[in-house]
C-alpha cells in the first residue's frame, strides 16, 4: 500500500511540475513570437529603403557598372555616408545641432503654452470662439515660408526670429487638437460628476485632463516636426549658424552629398525627438489600457 501510495504521490508531483512548465512555456513562447514579429516588421520597413539605396548606388556607377544616374545632381549613398561620418567625427556639426534644437524646443514650448491656453479659452467661450476662429483659420492658411522674411526683418537674424517662426509653425496644430479634445468630452460624463457633487477642480482633474491629454500629446507629436521645420526655414533664409545655415551653405557650393548628409542628421534628430515624446506619452497616459492587452 505504501509503495502504491508513494507512486501515486510521485506521479502527482511530476504531473504538477509538468503542468507548471507548460504554464510557463506559453509566456516565453508568446515573447518569442512577439520578438519575431518585431524583427519581421523592422525587416519589412527597411527593405524598401535598402532597395532604393542599392539601386541608387548602382545607378551612380558602383561595382564598375555604367552609371545611369548623375551623381553630381543627386549624390551617391556611399559618399553621403562618408560626409555624415566626417561631420560627426570632426564635431563641427554639434554646435549647429544645439542651435537648431534650442530654437525648435523653445518655439515648441511657446506653442504649447499659447495653443493650450487659447484652446481652453475658446472651448469654454462659445462667443469668443465665433469671433476668434475665423482669424485663426486665416492665419493658419498662410504659408510659413512666406512669413519667414518678415520675421527676419522684424526680429533680426538672431535667436528670436527663429524661435517665433518655430512657435508659429507648431501653434495651430496644438491649438486645434486641444480645442477639439475639449469639445469631444462626453456631456453625460460631465453631468454624472456634477450630480455626484464634484467641484470645479475635481471636474478638471477627473474628467477634463484625462479626456484632453491624449489629444494634446498627439498634437505635440505632430507639431514637433513643424517646429523643427520652422526653425530650419528661418535659418535657411537668414542665419549664421544652425543646421539650416549648413544646408544652405552646402547647396550654395553644389555639395550635394553634404546636403544629403545634413538631411540624414535631421532625420535622426526627428526620430529621437519623436521617441522622446512617445516615452513621455507612455508615462503620462500610463493609466490607459494597452490596446495589445485588450
Amino acid at each position: 500500500m505504501r509503495t502504491t501510495r508513494n507512486r501515486i504521490l510521485a506521479f502527482g508531483q511530476s504531473s504538477l511540475f509538468d503542468s507548471n512548465k507548460k504554464l510557463k512555456n506559453p509566456r516565453s513562447h508568446s515573447n518569442q513570437i512577439r520578438w519575431g514579429q518585431r524583427i519581421l516588421q523592422l525587416a519589412i520597413q527597411l527593405t524598401p529603403l535598402a532597395v532604393v539605396l542599392l539601386v541608387w548606388e548602382v545607378g551612380t556607377g558602383a561595382f564598375n557598372i555604367s552609371p545611369f544616374i548623375e551623381p553630381t545632381l543627386v549624390g551617391k549613398p556611399s559618399a553621403i555616408v562618408q560626409e555624415v561620418w566626417q561631420l560627426l567625427f570632426s564635431g563641427s556639426i554639434f554646435q549647429h545641432i544645439f542651435v537648431t534644437f534650442q530654437e525648435a524646443i523653445t518655439g515648441l514650448a511657446l506653442a504649447i503654452i499659447g495653443g493650450i491656453s487659447l484652446g481652453i479659452v475658446l472651448a469654454y467661450s462659445p462667443l469668443g470662439a465665433k469671433i476668434t476662429l475665423p482669424y485663426v483659420q486665416i492665419f493658419n492658411s498662410l504659408p510659413r515660408i512666406a512669413l519667414a522674411p518678415f520675421f527676419i526683418v522684424w526680429f533680426g537674424i538672431g535667436l528670436l526670429s527663429k524661435v517665433l517662426l518655430s512657435a508659429l509653425a507648431a501653434f495651430f496644430l496644438i491649438f486645434f487638437t486641444t480645442y477639439q479634445g475639449l469639445q469631444s468630452i462626453e456631456r453625460e460624463l460631465v453631468s454624472a460628476f456634477q450630480v455626484m457633487g464634484a467641484n470645479r477642480w475635481q471636474m478638471l482633474y477627473m474628467v477634463v485632463l484625462p479626456s484632453v491629454l491624449s489629444w494634446v500629446i498627439a498634437g505635440i507629436r505632430t507639431s514637433l516636426g513643424m517646429a523643427l521645420v520652422g526653425a530650419l526655414v528661418a535659418e535657411y533664409i537668414g542665419s549664421t549658424q544652425g543646421l539650416g545655415y549648413l544646408l544652405m551653405s552646402a547647396q550654395g557650393t553644389l555639395n550635394v552629398d553634404k546636403a544629403w548628409a545634413i538631411l540624414v542628421v535631421l532625420g535622426f534628430i526627428s526620430v529621437l525627438l519623436d521617441w522622446g515624446v512617445r516615452v513621455l506619452e507612455a508615462y503620462v497616459l500610463r493609466w490607459r489600457p494597452n490596446p495589445r492587452e485588450l
